[in-house]
This record gives C-alpha cells, sequence and structure tokens, in this order.
C-alpha cells in the first residue's frame, strides 16, 4: 500500500516540474531549411546558445533570406510545459510573410535542451533574457515581441514586467498562480479526497520541488508579482472548453494587467488549434506593435527562381507583398469577410485598440537605450551569412 501512495506522490510533484517530454522530434520535423511563404523565402538557422546556468538551448531563428533592410522585427515564440520549439511552426505563416522574423527554442528542461527539470516560468523567464540579450547583440532585429502558450505565457508575463524593451505580448491560456492551478487540479482529479488531505498534500509537494529544482512554487504566482508593473501592450487569449487552465485564470490577468491590454476567448480546449480569425488576430497585432509599417521600407524582392515550385507570377507575388495580413487594406478585407459575424469582427477589431499607445514607444525607446551585454560564446559564426544564397 505504502509503495502505492509514494508512486501517487511522485506522480504528482513529476507532473510539475517533470511533465512528459517531448524530446524525439528530428530535424526533420522542423522542416526544410529553405522554404517559401507568400512569396518571401526564408531560412532557418539551428544553433545553440547557453543559459545562465550553464546549460544548452536548442534554437531556431527563421529568417527571410533577401531582406527590405539590416534589421527587422522579430517574435520570440514561447513554448508550454509539455511541448518544444516544434509548436512554433503554426505561427510562421502570419508573421513571416510581413517581413516578421521568429526565434524558438526548447526551454531548459524541455525538447532537445539540457537540464532536468522546468519551473514553469521561474528559471524560463531566465532563458528569455539571454534570448533577448543574444538578438540584441546580433544586429539583425530591431523591435520584439513574445508569444507564449501556457507555461510560455507565464514566462512573457514574469519577463515583461523588468524588460520594458519589449514590444508586445501574445498570452495564450496562461494561468493566474500556479497554487491555484495545482490545487484546482488536485480537487478535479481527486473529488474524493477532503481539502484539508489535499492543502497538506501541497504542502509537501512544495517542499520536494524546492529541494530538486530549487524553486518556491508560491512565488510563480504572476497576478501578485507581476502583471500590475507591466505595461507592455498585451493580447490575452484563453479557451472556453479548456479543463486544464480554467478561463477564469485568464480574465483575472487581463483584468489586472496595467499596460494596454486586450482579451478574447475562442473555441477550444488547452491544446487545440486556435482558429484562423484568432490567427490573423495575432499577426495583425504584432504587425501593429513591432512597428513594421515605419521599420521595414517598402520593398520591392526580386523573385527567386530555385524551382518550379517557387515560380509565381511576380504581379501575384508584388500583390502578396504590398497587402500583407497587418496593413489597412486586408485588415478592411477580413472585416468584410465578416460582415456577417460580429464575433469575428469584434476580435480582429480589438486587436487593434491596443497598438498605438504612448506606452509602447516607449518601450521601444527603451530597446535602443538598452545597453549591450557581452554574452560569453561566439555569435558570429552562427549568425554567418551563407554567400550562395
Amino acid at each position: 500500500m505504502f509503495s502505492s501512495l509514494s508512486a501517487g506522490y511522485d506522480d504528482l510533484w513529476k507532473a510539475i516540474i517533470r511533465p512528459p517530454r517531448d524530446n524525439e522530434y528530428t530535424q526533420q520535423d522542423l522542416g526544410p531549411s529553405q522554404f517559401k511563404i507568400q512569396g518571401v523565402l526564408i531560412k532557418r538557422t539551428d544553433f545553440q546558445i547557453k543559459n545562465k546556468r550553464g546549460l544548452k538551448l536548442e534554437c531556431s531563428f527563421f529568417e527571410p533570406i533577401k531582406k527590405p533592410c539590416e534589421q527587422l522585427p522579430c517574435v520570440i515564440y514561447l513554448h508550454g510545459n509539455s511541448s518544444s520549439r516544434l509548436e512554433c511552426l503554426s505561427s510562421l505563416d502570419g508573421l513571416l510573410q510581413q517581413f516578421i522574423q521568429v526565434f524558438s527554442f526548447d526551454f531548459a528542461g524541455c525538447g532537445k535542451s539540457e537540464g532536468e527539470y522546468i519551473s514553469l516560468g521561474w528559471y524560463e523567464r531566465d532563458d528569455v533574457e539571454i534570448v533577448v540579450d543574444w538578438l540584441r547583440q546580433s544586429n539583425k532585429v530591431s523591435t520584439i515581441g513574445l508569444w507564449g502558450r501556457s507555461m510560455g505565457a507565464v514566462t512573457a508575463l514574469m519577463h515583461a514586467d523588468r524588460d520594458p524593451s519589449i514590444a508586445g505580448l501574445v498570452l495564450d491560456s496562461a494561468f493566474s498562480n500556479l497554487k491555484t492551478l495545482a490545487e484546482e487540479l488536485a480537487k478535479q482529479y481527486a473529488q474524493k479526497v477532503p481539502s484539508f488531505a489535499i492543502s497538506a498534500g501541497l504542502s509537501m509537494i512544495r517542499k520536494t520541488i524546492q529541494s530538486k529544482a530549487n524553486f518556491d512554487v508560491e512565488n510563480i504566482n504572476p497576478l501578485k508579482n507581476h502583471v500590475s508593473k507591466a505595461f507592455i501592450p498585451a493580447f490575452f487569449i484563453a479557451a472556453d472548453e479548456d479543463t486544464f487552465v480554467l478561463p477564469h485564470h485568464t480574465k483575472k490577468l487581463h483584468e489586472a494587467y496595467a499596460g494596454d491590454k486586450n482579451i478574447s476567448i475562442v473555441p477550444g480546449d488547452h491544446n487545440s488549434k486556435r482558429p484562423s480569425y484568432v490567427m490573423n488576430s495575432i499577426a495583425i497585432f504584432f504587425y501593429n506593435t513591432l512597428q513594421v509599417k515605419h521599420l521595414v521600407p517598402e520593398y520591392k524582392p526580386v523573385v527567386e527562381k530555385i524551382d518550379n515550385d517557387f515560380q509565381n507570377d511576380e504581379a501575384n507575388f508584388l500583390n502578396s507583398y504590398h497587402n500583407p495580413v497587418g496593413n489597412a487594406f486586408q485588415v478592411q478585407g477580413a472585416m468584410n469577410d465578416f460582415e456577417d459575424d460580429e464575433d469575428l469582427r469584434k476580435a480582429i477589431e480589438e486587436s487593434l485598440k491596443i497598438t498605438n499607445s504612448d506606452s509602447n514607444q516607449q518601450n521601444q525607446e527603451n530597446a535602443q537605450n538598452r545597453p549591450q551585454i557581452q554574452l560569453p560564446y561566439d555569435i558570429e559564426k552562427v549568425l554567418e551569412d551563407d554567400s550562395t544564397h
């Protein structure tokens, strides 16, 4: 009996700091190293960087081969707790066609990166910090946004209040604090267990996690410790049928958030694919908060003739470039397409409300004045341009 209880207890604390790990994927699962999105030729570079704890993080950087300017906006995608950098793939289409670069990586303790445990935001925010510093020093990016889901969304919130250089946040299914989430899940999966027993069990789990992973779950509380001090424009998302992170978590975070903000409750559950109108709203949001219109000059790219798959009519190509997801023409077109659906119209309208604030301007001024940090690794090698492209 005692061995059964012990096994059950191990399952509980491992569910928090050692959930199933998505580390079986291959480089082929990331797709081709060169591909094309809406006429824009893209290359992916894979490499490693070290975090503050000396752990290697597996990274992928998606950027246009032919760039209209030296520095382009970039979104860092932050995956969930049992996921990996593969999760970013669904974000590429809406961002890269607007010349918004994408950086994705496996958090320490996730995917193929080094590390034994995760910390649901505590150490992950330091991984984000080192990635931001790496991008700043690369001289390849201008404005930076964060797009996080679940643990990644919490991580973004826990980093946002200490880094005003970030231009925009997309926060999908963040929990308001870890203790409340753990209590809700315990009650959901142990309905016949008295509340005092759950409370005692969580107290024991807290001590176990402190001894194994060296952080206190009580400190994973973005609602209490972070949102009131963050002023970056933020787009909150929650799924109406999410039974893992209930929608009230996102609603509380949105209500308490100090900066310009919006919230969208979408169909689906915690892990379901987000509807296309939501992905379009996110693309519009980043187009505006990352100041793509002002930072990426009007540019007539050369149509590359690589193979038959890349041979498109030049007029159609240029039309797709000059009317990206985020510009006024396509936004109005989307609005017209959705004229019979008030919910979809509202989602797009709301995504535009929080993108022209004084605080966003201040964020970019802070980014320009932010001191450079000397990193303990050579970025020139991984950023060296391939002269054959």
